[in-house]
């Protein structure tokens, strides 16, 4: 009986704390640093390293994240943006994390590096600027190979956390 009672309660305090928390997805109520700015040119982020593809990695992984938002339209043509967002890829490093019994390396570490701005088209006035680094593990294998895809699988998520993040930088709303 007592559990029975005390239920209606546990449901109105964990109503209470959803409701209370501010959390709601985007929609176009929400604003952003880019202000009345809603066409958006998304440059392919320049490559620093040394490493292939990165570039294409976290531009794509930008392209699906703004996509899904009703702030801004993306477009392909940059004469037709209102701002532009460019960054560089200024690092990726892989590190070791993880040693096995015999001293050899059982994990790694691969953190990338972004520096990010949105430009405004007319006046080229920098509207928001991050530094972003994220980081994730991948297996050491006798295998160079699949070590190397290791890395690459390691690049590409942390693209899609970077992603996410310069995304949730770019709102003013959360």
């Amino acid at each position: 009986m007592r559990i029975v009672s005390i239920l209606p309660a546990i449901a109105i305090l964990f109503i209470a704390l959803i409701a209370g928390c501010g959390y709601h997805t985007p929609d176009s109520s929400d604003s952003w640093v880019g202000g009345d700015a809603r066409i958006l040119y998304l440059q392919l982020f320049e490559n620093q390293t040394t490493e292939p593809y990165l570039e294409n990695y976290i531009t794509d992984a930008l392209v699906a994240e703004l996509a899904r938002t009703r702030l801004l339209e993306l477009t392909e043509d940059p004469a037709l943006a209102e701002v532009r967002l460019v960054g560089e890829v200024k690092d990726l490093r892989s590190t070791a994390r993880a040693y096995g019994t015999s001293d050899q390396i059982t994990d790694y570490l691969a953190t990338m590096t972004l520096s990010v701005r949105l430009l405004d088209k007319e006046s080229n006035e920098i509207l928001w600027q991050g530094n972003l680094k994220r980081s994730e593990d991948y297996l050491a294998t006798v295998n160079k190979n699949l070590q190397l895809e290791g890395e690459r699988q390691a690049a590409r998520q942390v693209s899609k956390r970077l992603a996410e993040d310069i995304y949730s930088n770019l709102l003013n709303s959360f």
